[in-house]
């Protein structure tokens, strides 16, 4: 490892991320009005996005006010008055076809050690592959409902519990332990969270549809983990000539990344779908490519990185796993967190490695109909190509 990347690994290894509020976008990044957040790199133009991302930027631009209808939401966003952003370019972390918009309520990740570190993601919205959650890009009254719930009731509802900084490390180091992956599986970190929030919010919450809501979806506890990868991982930025990569993720037709040297770069290939278990009768050509933020979570070295500490996850992806998927923290991960000391997790992926090793990394994702009327089609398995990981390294050296 070069000495600018291990300054920068240092700097990730140093961070303590927890729980510290739940603001709007507006108030938490500055989000400007008729402005909207997406995973994965920038589209070009701007708004030239798969169509579960534009469904979702319609139901947001009717929550927002902008539009009185989805058609007329459709129209406003055809015109080119929608101004969208990577998520990840605003310290968000997003997943699959969820937008940001300005009054909507953000996870808030502060750096226990660094206070003006923070990061971000949206509410996660629960449900299954055929559900109006926000991540599966479907454009329908229910999924409108469903947004108001979750930026109104739910944030209002758990916005206490984080008045006392909830680090989110320890919740992640017992849930490997006890077979989470925490990406896709999330049962033991999902019933510690549901356990704090109880606790914290008391009657109030007891028998609330938002505590019905939360205790209902597993899930609900991913976006707080990819708003603290990103607290993490945004840390490395900055190191001159490191390859520390800080930033992760698809926008369902590329797939990019950055690293910590170049900060601010995309480096992005053509996403091809990630190959796992859908559900009938779909196949891989109904399918958006490679989808979401929450690859941070394996930028972080979690997720499929981890599937020596989750059996369920192996067993679920057994027909598509790669033979090399439990060599890879060793041969790719810079180092054990110490601030996850029982379970001894690896993180940490420089570009330099990869091109070095020949191997890239296992990322899961969620899977989307690309019509955008279907939602989700269940989760697999997305290796990105060596291409990115050259062209970032090769810009590094100034041979771009």
């Amino acid at each position: 490892m070069t000495a600018e990347d291990s300054t920068a690994i240092e700097r990730l290894l140093a961070v303590a991320p927890a729980w510290t509020g739940t603001p709007t976008a507006a108030d938490a990044i500055g989000l400007a009005s008729h402005t909207l957040l997406h995973c994965g790199p920038p589209a070009n133009p701007h708004h030239a996005l798969v169509v579960p991302t534009l469904n979702s930027a319609a139901v947001a631009c009717v929550y927002e006010g902008w539009a009185g209808t989805l058609v007329e939401a459709d129209e406003l966003i055809a015109s080119g008055k929608i101004r969208f952003e990577p998520a990840q370019d605003r310290n968000v972390a997003t997943p699959m076809a969820a937008v940001v918009s300005p009054s909507m309520r953000l996870l808030e990740v502060s750096d226990l050690n660094n206070s003006g570190r923070k990061a971000y993601a949206p509410i996660n919205g629960g449900g299954t592959g055929g559900d109006p959650a926000p991540r599966y890009g479907k454009k329908s009254k229910e999924a409108l409902d469903l947004v108001r719930f979750l930026n109104d009731e739910v944030a209002d509802a758990i916005d206490p519990a984080s008045k006392e900084p909830l680090p989110w490390l320890p919740i992640v180091d017992g849930a490997l332990l006890d077979g989470d992956d925490v990406h896709l599986r999330h049962i033991a970190a999902h019933a510690t969270l549901l356990s704090i929030l109880q606790e914290r919010l008391g009657s109030q919450f007891t028998g609330s549809k938002s505590e019905e809501f939360i205790a209902k979806w597993p899930s609900f506890h991913l976006n707080f983990w990819m708003a603290a990868s990103k607290c993490i991982l945004a840390a490395a930025e900055g190191i001159k000539g490191s390859s520390v990569i800080t930033a992760f993720g698809g926008n369902g037709a590329h797939f990019g990344l950055q690293v910590s040297g170049l900060p601010g770069r995309w480096f992005s290939v053509e996403a091809t779908p990630p190959r796992g278990n859908l559900r009938a009768p779909y196949t891989i050509e109904d399918c958006v490519g490679a989808y979401g933020d929450s690859a941070l979570v394996e930028c972080l070295g979690l997720g499929a990185m981890a599937q020596s500490y989750c059996p369920f996850m192996q067993e679920f992806h057994k027909d598509f796993n790669h033979d090399d998927i439990l060599e890879l923290p060793a041969l790719l991960l810079a180092a054990e967190h110490p601030g996850l000391p029982n379970s001894h997790a690896r993180v940490g992926l420089s570009a330099r490695k990869i091109v070095e090793s020949g191997a890239t990394p296992i990322v899961e994702l969620g899977i989307v109909d690309k019509t955008g009327l279907n939602g989700g089609f269940g989760a697999g398995l997305y290796r990105p190509p060596t291409a990115p990981f050259v062209e970032a390294c090769n810009a590094l050296e100034g041979n771009a």
